[in-house]
């Protein structure tokens, strides 16, 4: 993935005849420009922030480059096609590999020194998997891209090389055995693929999103794309005038998936259109133009970062998932350090390795690289299958803390929080809310509506225990703070408009009790979403902050089971501070309000809901026992709070 232009000797010298008039002959330092924009847009948005809330979709960007750059380099290949395919490979080998490489020996090692033998094992498969180049669908049977379940891996993101290599698998076939057909239906049979792709992926994402996001034949449209513009597929641009208009409005088109969209886009299918139209139209547009934008993505620091945006999209996820294992809270001071250390091992993997093995000229037989290639994905498979051997010979988790590691499967978790139905993941949109079901009153009971993020949800199961005589809704939704605002994602003001403005108002409800992941400047706002509430409701409780940790509570019991580790070194200080800021807050505004992080920590904080059962199986979200445990205690406030009135 990510293939920079062949060094300029090579890149410009004359293309020798061929069928098609070959597009990708001549370096383009505005693709080196544009690989900038598509690397940081990923990047920015796996450091986490909210401004590039799209910026997935220059995965998309690249993979249009890449497709119109590798197939120009297969149109230009010499002498008959058992040569022209090793050469390809020849290539990808000494492209791809040596940064990749080092890549997982960093990965491996660092696993190896720092996490449990179990987790060192399941990196180092999906290192072989990543090294094989079926990571991709490894990682679609687990879990799902934006839904947090693989987000501790970090190897992740090598989910788009391994589409990539499929993908160059059976494209050069196609064309090397299409070579003496005439263009127009070399064209058409690649316009074929790419459209017959497209369908499947618009048909897939309605059906299994993981599926469409991950698969290669749903993405090798996208890859098509590139590669019809590197065949002349579209006349190129008759003025500068027209260029300019095409390059501007496919900027524009980039621009708008990456600020527009976020985890609840359907997506690729049809969505993923913006972003390679986008690209496709950049590309074509400065073909044969010299335009505005091609010469802004020509500026030197814009080349620069789009020459090292293979080793800095291979280096980025690593480094952040490996920091968030020390420290899952990243601030904006974090996330710049994160962006420069990336930018660093980017450029120094650029310069030491990925540039010298590419000149490197004792490799240039065909046949050696590749018998090379072959014997280092062997060679790198047994050692990282041998790490993880030795790492459970010689440091063997203990059952204990084995057993504590395994509630850090959320998806498991997540059960009585009720996800898919009355709580809405982070991919999830607000049509997929089922109303009826997380919103029918029950005749006869005392109804009562949990409002909430998914520190609301993890609430549901304490309350449906503690509360048996009450019937709970539920109306809650990740990251989705209960508060009276038009600011945020699309999923959360929709939803939380229609709890607000329509749904309560228009139903007798005995009480509302809300609760969410506070920060310390939101009590106000707290309060006055209380307030509106009970203007159609007669009894609000509200529900401050939980106890937290800055990694996740079950491998830090485990590092203290088998370590000796110290616990409350890893809870962060700051909820405390929230929670009496809160408390302080509603006992002005004599509104009720209870204390989760009072009911588990009084003052030592508990960090076990029963023996061998975390309190929490992530950094702050409560298990089932763990839920069940808190709310019982604070059962009491709880129900004072509601008045304890009979059915209205």
């Amino acid at each position: 993935m990510l293939d920079v232009a062949e060094p300029r000797s090579e890149a410009t010298r004359p293309a020798p005849a061929a069928p098609e008039k070959v597009k990708a002959a001549a370096y383009r330092p505005d693709i080196d420009g544009l690989r900038t924009v598509a690397v940081l847009s990923v990047v920015v948005f796996h450091l986490g922030t909210s401004v590039l809330s799209g910026g997935f979709v220059g995965v998309d960007v690249f993979f249009v480059i890449s497709g119109y750059l590798i197939t120009g380099t297969l149109l230009l290949a010499r002498g008959g096609y058992a040569q022209g395919l090793a050469d390809f490979y020849k290539r990808r080998i000494k492209r791809i590999f040596p940064a990749l490489f080092v890549v997982y020996a960093a990965v491996m090692a660092f696993a190896f020194a720092t996490l449990f033998a179990d987790e060192t094992r399941g990196i180092a498969l999906t290192t072989v998997a990543s090294i094989f180049f079926v990571s991709n669908i490894l990682f679609f049977s687990s879990s799902g891209y934006f839904d947090g379940g693989l987000d501790s891996n970090p190897l992740l993101h090598t989910w788009s090389l391994s589409v990539e290599e499929q993908f160059y698998i059976f494209f050069p076939l196609l064309l090397f055995f299409s070579r003496r057909w005439a263009p127009r239906m070399r064209i058409a049979l690649v316009a074929a693929v790419a459209l017959v792709s497209f369908v499947a992926s618009a048909w897939r994402v309605q059906e299994d999103m993981n599926a469409a996001f991950y698969l290669v034949q749903y993405r090798t449209w996208e890859l098509a794309l590139g590669s019809l513009l590197a065949m002349g597929a579209f006349p190129e641009a008759r003025s500068a005038l027209i260029a300019q208009i095409e390059t501007l409005v496919g900027l524009a088109l980039i621009a708008a998936a990456v600020v527009l969209y976020d985890r609840t886009t359907p997506f690729p299918g049809p969505a993923a259109l913006l972003p390679c139209i986008g690209s496709a139209l950049v590309i074509h547009g400065g073909t044969a133009h010299r335009t505005l934008v091609g010469s802004v993505l020509s500026t030197p620091p814009a080349r620069f970062i789009g020459l090292i945006s293979y080793s800095l999209y291979l280096w980025h996820w690593p480094i952040i998932v490996f920091y968030r294992s020390f420290d899952h809270r990243l601030t904006m001071v974090d996330r710049g350090w994160l962006l420069i250390a990336s930018i660093i091992l980017a450029t120094l993997s650029w310069y030491l390795v990925e540039q010298p093995f590419r000149a490197r000229d004792r490799l240039q037989g065909s046949k050696r690289v590749i018998l090379g290639g072959l014997v280092a994905m062997v060679l790198a498979s047994a050692a990282a299958l041998g790490a993880a051997k030795i790492s459970a010979t010689f440091w063997p988790i203990s059952p204990a803390a084995r057993q504590v590691l395994s509630y850090l499967d959320s998806d498991g978790q997540s059960e009585g929080m009720r996800t898919g139905t009355c709580f809405l993941a982070s991919q999830a949109a607000f049509d997929s809310f089922d109303r009826k079901a997380c919103l029918a009153t029950v005749p006869g009971k005392r109804n009562i509506l949990l409002i909430g993020d998914s520190h609301g949800a993890h609430f549901y199961h304490g309350l449906a225990a503690a509360l048996p005589d009450y019937h709970i809704l539920q109306a809650t939704a990740s990251g989705c703070k209960p508060l009276l605002t038009n600011h945020g994602e699309k999923r959360c003001v929709a939803l939380m408009h229609y709890i607000f403005n329509e749904f309560v108002p228009a139903h007798k409800l005995d009480g509302v009790v809300i609760s969410a992941r506070w920060q310390k400047d939101e009590a106000e706002a707290a309060v006055a979403a209380a307030r509106a509430l009970r203007r159609f409701v007669p009894h609000v409780v509200v529900s401050g902050p939980i106890v937290e940790y800055d990694v996740a509570l079950p491998r830090v019991l485990a590092r203290n089971i088998d370590y000796g580790e110290s616990i409350a070194g890893h809870r962060v200080a700051e909820i405390r501070k929230v929670d009496r800021s809160f408390a302080q807050a509603f006992a002005k505004a004599r509104l009720p309000y209870v204390s989760p992080y009072g009911a588990a920590c009084h003052p030592e904080c508990d960090v076990w809901a029963r023996p061998g059962v975390p309190l929490q199986f992530d950094y702050g979200h409560m298990t089932a026992e763990g839920s069940k445990l808190i709310v019982g205690r604070l059962g009491p406030a709880i129900r004072a709070g509601l008045g304890g009135q009979e059915p209205r």
